[in-house]
């Protein structure tokens, strides 16, 4: 049996070590109390047929108080094994959230969100249990069976050795029958993640499911996945079954024999009944193991599979930490320089230039699929160029903190995300020690105070999963409030305004207007018609800038610009200059 994992558990949580060397001398105590009992047992037996031995009332005396004690060590044992799982399986999962949260978006992107919560549920659920349930067990019964084996020895040695020639036959097939349990175990968690995956697709992308009719299709997938965790379900239930069917057969075969041995012995006077019935009863605690240590290591084997995919989760490598603060007094706040980027194989970017001056504000416009959102993800750190550099105030970001970095760059996304919590609490969220009136403020510039102030309870109207109470122009809003309230003096903007309606577009694009005039920007436009007063005009096109000018000047030019606007309006026809 592998036991790297749990020691991996008290090295990465210090502070339950304390109560492992705890739960150990209960464990130690707990064992000890057997053998005490059976000497107390025989001496008590024997007495009843000596008829006026003085000592039997100080037997049954000193028994009471070992079976007091007893009882003592278990309600400790119970309360430290208590502190050990929740404490452990609490605190594996927290380190999973922490490198999750800190895991660099690159492979963050890998990892279906479904699998995410499997890992953060499930097998920290599994790991809690076995911490509190199995653990225990999986040590003391050895060492109590060890203890009882020398008080057998001690009561007799040859009925011992004949118990001795019965268990390794036993321990060999309960190690043989419990060995394919982990396998099995972890095909179950990884079908149980799976099933996972399809329920998060299923409820994330709701909407599309129900606007497309894919409920069967999704339901399909569903059953595939579940149908999956019942075969496996069922495999590691009939291995269990088998485990448990020879637990049962190796727990009795060692009682039965030193009965019929005993009782002869007794008979021929070798033995008294004293030391036949404390034998009878220690053999209790020596093949108490075989029946339940069978368990504990099944359950140890699913543990172990359990820790380690949570071990995979907090094992991921995370995004550095390490880097500098540079000064922003630098003309050229931002410049990507000869860029050379792929997800996988083919490149998204290829040698891409452009630099932002102070104060301008410069739009990125190209055909879908050019490599505009891919720009955002490199300039933000989320993923690394495989060449050229990312310059912010003429340093090399990699020479950057990057969450100094960040802090100098509010990034607002088509894909508008709110918090569960307050309006306030999600527009605070870049400075959560802002105070009311300064998140007021950011909400006024951002054409959002009007709609907050007539909802129910205004700034403190608490929101629903991903703000759902609100609409998308509300949910817009409330994320240029957030990036206003951060004060960055570089403006990010990836489309921000491509899914509203045109009332919501107009409020929003007006905000971003007031926004825009005191910082730097670079904004992702996705209708042309909203970057006309734009101090320069990017067109990316496969990965490289193609067009570079303001706005009427690209369309005189006559090149992909103008193709994309007039397409735009709807008037490829049209051939004369465009205002």
């Amino acid at each position: 049996m592998k036991f790297k994992p749990l020691l991996r558990m008290f090295k990465l949580v210090p502070k339950l070590r304390k109560w492992a060397w705890a739960a150990g001398i209960l464990m130690v105590l707990e064992g000890i109390s057997a053998p005490a009992t059976g000497e107390l047992l025989r001496r008590m037996i024997d007495a009843v047929f000596q008829p006026g031995a003085a000592n039997f009332g100080v037997l049954v005396a000193a028994t009471i108080l070992v079976i007091a004690s007893l009882g003592l060590v278990v309600l400790i044992r119970t309360k430290v094994l208590a502190q050990i799982s929740e404490r452990g399986a609490g605190e594996l999962r927290r380190l999973a959230v922490e490198s999750l949260l800190e895991m660099p978006v690159s492979k963050l992107d890998t990892i279906h969100t479904g699998d995410q919560l499997s890992r953060l549920t499930n097998d920290a659920g599994l790991v809690r249990h076995y911490l509190y349930f199995q653990l225990f067990w999986l040590f003391s019964l050895p060492l109590g069976g060890i203890l009882g084996l020398a008080y057998l020895f001690y009561l007799d040695w040859v009925m011992t050795l004949i118990l001795l020639a019965i268990i390794p036959v036993s321990i060999i097939i309960t190690a043989k029958v419990s060995k394919p349990v982990e396998k099995i175990s972890g095909q179950l968690q990884e079908s149980l993640a799976l099933v996972n995956n399809s329920t998060q697709d299923a409820l994330g992308g709701a909407e599309v499911v129900k606007a497309y009719n894919l409920q069967d299709e999704m339901q399909r997938r569903q059953d595939e996945a579940i149908v999956a965790t019942i075969v496996q379900g069922r495999r590691l239930a009939r291995q269990q079954a088998f485990v448990r069917m020879c637990s049962v057969a190796s727990g009795f075969i060692p009682f039965f024999l030193p009965l019929a041995i005993g009782g002869w012995f007794v008979v021929t006077g070798r033995m008294t009944p004293g030391s036949v019935i404390a034998f009878m009863n220690m053999i209790n605690t020596v093949s108490h193991p075989l029946s339940r240590l069978p368990h504990a290591m099944s359950e140890h084997q699913k543990a172990t599979a359990a820790f380690e995919r949570l071990y995979e989760l907090i094992d991921q490598p995370r995004e550095r930490q390490n880097g500098e603060v540079f000064s922003n007094g630098q003309e050229v706040i931002l410049e990507a320089k000869d860029i050379t980027f792929a997800y996988n194989s083919e490149p998204i970017l290829k040698g891409l230039s452009f630099h932002l001056q102070r104060g301008e504000t410069v739009a990125l416009v190209g055909p879908s699929g050019a490599g505009k959102t891919t720009v955002f993800k490199v300039l933000v750190g989320f993923y690394p160029p495989q060449e050229g550099q990312v310059l912010l105030y003429n340093q090399p970001l990699d020479k950057w903190k990057l969450s100094a970095a960040r802090r100098q760059m509010a990034m607002v996304s088509q894909d508008t995300f709110l918090f569960p919590g307050t309006i306030a609490e999600n527009i605070a969220l870049g400075k959560p020690d802002a105070s009311r009136d300064e998140i007021e403020a950011a909400a006024i510039q951002a054409n959002a105070h009007e709609f907050i102030v007539q909802l129910p309870n205004g700034y403190d109207h608490v929101l629903e999963e991903r703000g759902a109470n609100l609409s998308g122009g509300q949910r817009q809003r409330l994320s240029l409030a957030r990036a206003i309230l951060l004060d960055a003096p570089l403006l990010l903007l990836d489309e921000a305004t491509s899914a509203l309606d045109t009332e919501s577009e107009r409020l929003v694009q007006d905000a971003l207007d007031k926004m825009a005039a005191s910082r730097t920007t670079l904004v992702i436009a996705h209708r042309l018609s909203t970057i006309r007063n734009a101090d320069r005009i990017l067109v990316i096109d496969e990965g490289r800038i193609v067009e570079e000018g303001k706005h009427q000047e690209l369309l005189d030019r006559g090149g992909l610009y103008r193709q994309l606007y007039l397409r735009q309006l709807g008037t490829e026809t049209e051939t004369g200059g465009v205002a």
